[in-house]
């Protein structure tokens, strides 16, 4: 039951807040009035504090939050992303708090979130610094390898030129018009361009000088020959990620949209047991971080569930990230998402590899899965495998399954990236409308935004299941998506900013215009560069932690954790910098 005192603070800040319907399309609702982003903060958390299967709802703690910063958004756009990525750094900070209280340390149960970060936080890859180079020019650094390439492309070749190299292969990933009235669709290579291109009989090589425009142009023009449907059954017989692009009522009203629409965004529960598995205690350690000693193994590419470990990371947990060198990923995130961490390689179609895994396995608290569904459980360490091991040592396990769609219906084993959910749930629609482009024109949410936010929606579930098997005892599982997240976003509830403030934002920061064609790197520089140019944001140290004599240079400079608790011992911190990929060599705990 809620706190007398909460149920009247959502009911008056919450439930109570007027919003027009259809601003940016059908399914929109758009704030009447504008609240400070702080004060939105506020408001945000209590609504989730309401939503939230087993959070607090204990008004004191959720008082314990201090939200600073400034009252205008800093990310372009309708979406209250900085606002919620916010929230969400803040509910892990409580239940930090909460653990912290399970293992017997005394706190003030003090949270503060700087909401300017909250901003930030997204363009993660874009605000490294390595012995004063920043921006694209950190990727040319001799420091900052490139992955090996897979089988097949020769020892020297280039990997990440292979994925991005020319300009039909970058323009793989765009929006484009279909033969489909008023209706757009997200193209997405993936890590394989050719696979996409060739579905629409494209040759991702046939002219290596073409320009970025003319790329475009050209694979509109092929996109223009199809209804919408009919590109996307052809995508999905070819296993490629892709998704019209639906306004949010669109998306809500299909069969995927309904089944996801069952579930709570903080989504995860007790597993059946054989036998009655009891509380596990939290590590007693000399590190009075919450997680302490919590044994994570990551295995995870590309950002979500990796942004998900290093907020663990933050938290004192031991994280072992788990890579197959041989597989394609892509080098700006390993600067800012492996702080913490060890990094290794196993390949899981060696016996040996997949045996170090199992020791790793034996002994992990938390398992975090990135694959597509059904990929790990058909290797065979999915979430069976996992509770095999839980009940035999006595000790409960939390795995955390984390996709683009969700943990069921029936596109659930579809592959899909950030931009695919961008597309599916309606935020590239909304995008497009508040920018002033026709309907149906589809425009990306200009930064790696649920990528990150889903990482720190998986923070906060596997958090939750720590609290919860220390305090019940059993296994726990859990599960995030990238579509989930964009459809909180877009709910009547968190509404949407009206077409004055979107403007105010574009006023005070000058951003480029964003386009149907951007590339999401691209995007993420240009944002940044308009924060370097119209404010103090990229400048300010207090945003950053410095660390020295990194694989990377003599002083690499990545943004702080959001967390701060007002006590120094326990607060988050990171105590070793990111590293490459498949970095260090048989890892053990």
């Amino acid at each position: 039951m809620l706190t007398s005192t909460l149920t009247k603070h959502v009911e008056k800040h919450v439930l109570h807040l007027e919003k027009t319907e259809g601003g940016y399309g059908p399914g929109s609702w758009v704030d009447t009035d504008f609240i400070p982003v702080p004060k939105e903060c506020e408001r945000l958390l209590a609504l989730m504090a309401l939503e939230t299967p087993g959070f607090t709802k204990d008004y004191r703690l959720l008082q314990s939050v201090t939200f600073e910063g400034d009252d205008l958004p800093n990310i372009p756009g309708p979406i209250k992303a900085q606002a919620f990525t916010s929230v969400l750094h803040a509910m892990a900070g409580i239940i930090g708090h909460e653990i912290l209280a399970i293992k017997g340390l005394s706190t003030d149960q003090k949270t503060t979130i700087n909401t300017d970060m909250g901003g930030l936080f997204p363009a993660n890859p874009a605000l490294v610094t390595v012995d004063g180079v920043n921006g694209p020019a950190v990727l040319q650094l001799p420091t900052v390898p490139h992955l090996r390439p897979p089988p097949g492309l020769g020892k020297d070749a280039d990997y990440d030129h292979f994925l991005l190299g020319n300009a039909l292969k970058l323009r793989s990933q765009a929006i484009y018009p279909t033969a489909t009235k008023d209706t757009w669709f997200q193209l997405h290579g993936s890590t394989d361009p050719y696979a996409a291109l060739q579905a629409m009989n494209i040759d991702a090589d046939m002219d290596a000088h073409m320009s970025k425009d003319a790329a475009y142009d050209f694979i509109k023009a092929h996109t223009l020959k199809y209804q919408a449907r009919e590109l996307e059954l052809i995508f999905i017989e070819q296993n490629v990620p892709s998704s019209i692009v639906y306004s949010p009522k669109g998306w809500n009203d299909t069969i995927m949209g309904k089944s996801l629409a069952k579930h709570p965004l903080v989504n995860y529960k007790k597993c059946k047991e054989g036998a009655p598995v009891p509380p596990a205690a939290f590590p007693e350690k000399l590190d009075k971080r919450p997680l302490a000693g919590i044994k994570v193994v990551e295995l995870a590419r590309i950002i979500a569930l990796p942004a998900t470990g290093i907020v663990l990371s933050s938290m004192g947990a031991e994280v072992v990230r788990v890579q197959c060198r041989d597989l394609p990923d892509f080098s700006p995130a390993q600067l800012c998402l492996t702080q913490g961490k060890k990094t290794t390689h196993l390949d899981l179609d060696n016996e040996l590899d997949k045996a170090a895994l199992r020791a790793l396995i034996e002994d992990a608290d938390v398992i975090l899965q990135g694959y597509r569904s059904g990929a790990m459980d058909r290797r065979g360490f999915g979430l069976d495998y996992a509770l095999e091991v839980a009940n035999k040592r006595g000790k409960g396990i939390c795995y955390l399954d984390e996709n683009c769609y969700g943990p069921d219906g029936v596109y659930h084993e579809r592959r899909g990236w950030q931009q695919v959910a961008d597309a599916a749930s309606g935020c590239e629609y909304v995008m497009g409308l508040a920018l002033g482009y026709p309907e149906g024109q589809g425009i990306l949410p200009s930064l790696p935004i649920s990528d990150m936010s889903t990482g720190v929606l998986g923070a906060v579930t596997t958090m939750s299941m720590l609290r919860d098997r220390a305090r019940f005892g059993g296994s726990y599982h859990g599960a995030v998506s990238l579509t989930a997240y964009n459809c909180a976003t877009l709910t009547k509830d968190f509404g949407l900013y009206q077409p004055e403030i979107v403007q105010k934002i574009q006023d005070k920061y000058q951003f480029k215009k964003i386009t149907s064609d951007i590339h999401v790197i691209e995007l993420y520089y240009d944002i940044a560069q308009a924060w370097k140019e119209n404010s103090n944001l990229i400048a300010d140290e207090k945003y950053y932690t410095h660390f020295g004599d990194s694989v990377y240079g003599k002083d690499l400079r990545i943004l702080r954790p959001l967390i701060e608790y007002t006590d120094a011992e326990t607060t988050p911190r990171w105590t070793s910098p990111p590293v490459p990929f498949c970095y260090h060599a048989d890892v053990t705990w």
